[in-house]
């Protein structure tokens, strides 16, 4: 359990946070890790929640910065490090650091369809047609949500007939 906390995201140059979304507000902070592209609380690097503890969730949406074929090299590595800083119970401030590091895929993506999660991803994309539902026509969240489920599964999905 902790009390105004506070979640910051760093990430390396190739790609940036587009938002998060959550029970969080955006402190406004601008950086090199903020995209153009914002989603939910987006446009900053740091998010103010009033508390977390064990049941909370908060998605944080990222884009890559260069999208282009064969503009990254296959096994690059990049990181994604969240500090976040809460106000415990004691009284005391703790700060937890939760460093990832990954690696670039080719176009193909066949590296990570194995150890891709359809529910996790599916579970994203329920969270922020629900965001974009409170600011846009559901109608048009629905068609939306058709497309990006379709392009999904088209990608990622593993069926047999």
């Amino acid at each position: 359990l902790g009390f105004n906390a506070k979640v910051g995201v760093f990430t390396s140059r190739e790609f940036k946070c587009c938002g998060a979304v959550g029970g969080l507000t955006s402190t406004g902070k601008k950086g090199p890790a903020v995209a153009e592209t914002e989603i939910g609380e987006g446009g900053t690097s740091e998010w103010v929640a009033g508390s977390l503890d064990k049941n909370t969730t908060i998605a944080f949406y990222f884009d890559i910065n260069n999208t282009q074929a064969g503009a990254m090299p296959p096994n690059k590595q990049s990181f994604l490090q969240f500090h976040t800083s809460y106000l415990h119970p004691s009284g005391r401030k703790r700060l937890r650091v939760t460093t990832v590091s990954h690696r670039y895929t080719d176009a193909n993506m066949a590296d990570i369809v194995t150890g891709f999660d359809q529910e996790a991803a599916a579970v994203l994309m329920a969270r922020y047609a629900v965001w974009k539902c409170d600011n846009e026509d559901p109608l048009d969240v629905l068609r939306w949500v058709d497309r990006m489920l379709i392009r999904l599964v088209a990608k990622f999905a593993d069926y047999r007939k």
